[in-house]
């Protein structure tokens, strides 16, 4: 009998296969599914809540793009391939504290690198070349804030309470930002 998790890893290749011959269209579609399946996995690693032990660790790390980000196709494209690539970088450090669910956690990742995969795929299908950024300023400011959050979880030592912060903050811009973005690729 093949296990759950072994099951659930062929599902994904099988589906990302043939993503791979679709238009970009259909990605964005498909991603925007594939976001709010990454914010259940998220949810369902640990606690609903930050634990109270954990509130003075709370921070603002204050998400760097308003409303106005994506309104150029291209730059949207190039931000929300920036944005998976830096979450799914942060998720593959050392998080050996953190308190959740190591098999949902692993579900997590590879759903972020599926959506890598896949997002690669229509950041070229327009232009024949991956996506850039036209106001270069966007790219710079996504990065500052991913250093942010990495600093603090390197300042915090990689603490459960760290991680719980970062967590939350992650599924907060993917919630928000990253369904705005996809709404504006669909137009």
């Amino acid at each position: 009998m093949i296990s759950g998790c072994f099951q659930y890893i062929v599902l994904l290749l099988l589906l990302s296969s043939g993503i791979r011959s679709l238009n970009c269209n259909h990605i964005v579609k498909c991603q925007k599914d594939e976001t709010m399946n990454t914010i259940k996995l998220l949810e369902s690693m640990g606690p609903k809540m930050i634990p109270w032990q954990c509130f003075n660790q709370i921070q603002d790390f204050a998400f760097p793009i308003g409303n106005d980000t994506g309104s150029i196709k291209e730059d949207a494209r190039a931000t929300v391939g920036l944005m998976l690539e830096q979450i799914n970088r942060i998720f593959s450090q050392n998080f050996t504290k953190a308190e959740w669910n190591m098999t949902i956690t692993e579900h997590f990742q590879i759903s972020l690198d599926q959506q890598l995969v896949q997002w690669e795929k229509c950041s070229v299908a327009e232009t024949g070349k991956k996506a850039t950024f036209k106001d270069v300023r966007t790219k710079l400011k996504l990065r500052k804030y991913f250093l942010r959050l990495d600093r603090f979880l390197k300042d915090e030592e990689y603490s459960s309470c760290a991680w719980e912060a970062v967590r939350h903050e992650i599924m907060g811009i993917q919630f928000v930002f990253l369904d705005q973005l996809l709404r504006t690729l669909q137009h």
